[in-house]
């Protein structure tokens, strides 16, 4: 799979979250919600799409499991925020 798009908007600056947005993968499945966020170190880094559980605790409702698509995107992503 390769990412074919990203598409990204800039939040606001009181935001924790730097931009949101989409990515697609070989043209054909978008995967919405995707979030630019910074760590406490300063470094970024993509969240991706998540649901709150009974606990109070955040899940991703969809990722990638192969640590090179997972890298892809990243790399992708974050190349389409410095652009904004």
């Amino acid at each position: 799979m390769q990412v074919t798009e990203v598409r990204l908007t800039k939040a606001p600056s009181e935001d924790s979250c730097l931009a949101y947005g989409s990515f697609t993968l070989d043209g054909d499945f978008v995967v919405c919600g995707i979030r630019v966020l910074k760590t406490k170190d300063g470094n970024l880094f993509v969240g991706y799409p998540s649901k709150q559980n009974s606990r109070g605790e955040y899940k991703d409702v969809c990722f990638p499991m192969a640590r090179s698509l997972r890298e892809d995107i990243s790399v992708r992503v974050l190349e389409e925020y410095e652009k904004l």
